[in-house]
């Protein structure tokens, strides 16, 4: 990771203050102030998550030589940046020219004279003027492409049919053991039992026929027990 990077996750903030440790803390010194901050910042005791952050990437420049010196040459970029300003080239100034006597050329070669002066001067070339690298983030993200495309939705599911319960009817044996129920006691009661042994639809006419039975069967028993007394 750059050093360009590290300044920029940490705002431009010195890891060694975040850490509270000093500029010549050891690595026993800086792991100890980082779990110390750790546990207070922690995410589960309710601290703030930017912090904890900062704090990682914090303890991973300090233990690490190389990005440790690259931050420290940023930081000192950036409280002294006259200390980095490239200085401008001098331009030395020409000397005065005599005075050039419009006829020592002008007669051909015969003629004696100093001839014009060649001036051999080169501009030097364009230099760019130094940029403070902290007025504009180093680093720009790519710009985001989602790739994913959301699948066509396809609802499976049918809706069952349901038809119409047909209203059942009475079955004949139940109506047959209600009617039987005065005349044949036995044959009532045996229309009564298939009715509700089988399921049949008139369950309860089965069972007014079982009890119309038994109300009669009472009812001889006290008939005759009253005729003998």
């Amino acid at each position: 990771m750059t050093s360009s990077r590290d300044f920029r996750d940490l705002d431009g903030a010195d890891p060694w203050k975040l850490l509270g440790v000093s500029r010549s803390a050891g690595a026993e010194e800086i792991k100890r102030s980082y779990r110390r901050l750790s546990r207070s910042h922690h995410t589960d005791v309710g601290g703030d998550s930017r912090q904890q952050v900062k704090l990682n990437r914090a303890y991973e420049i300090l233990t690490d030589p190389t990005r440790r010196a690259d931050y420290a040459l940023l930081l000192q970029r950036k409280e002294r940046p006259q200390d980095f300003v490239r200085p401008t080239a001098r331009t030395e100034p020409e000397p005065d020219e005599p005075v050039a006597d419009p006829f020592d050329w002008a007669s051909g070669p015969g003629r004696t004279g100093t001839p014009p002066r060649q001036d051999r001067y080169t501009a030097p070339p364009y230099e760019q003027p130094y940029q403070d690298p902290y007025t504009e983030s180093p680093y720009a993200d790519p710009p985001y492409r989602d790739s994913y495309t959301a699948p066509q939705y396809r609802d499976s599911y049918t809706a069952p049919t349901y038809r119409p319960q047909r209203r059942r009817g009475v079955s004949g044996q139940a109506v047959g053991a209600v009617l039987t129920a005065f005349i044949c006691s036995p044959v009532s009661i045996y229309l009564s039992i298939s009715v509700l042994r089988n399921n049949r639809p008139g369950r309860p006419l089965a069972w007014l026929a079982i009890l119309i039975n038994v109300g009669l069967l009472a009812f001889s028993i006290i008939g005759a027990l009253t005729r003998g007394t």
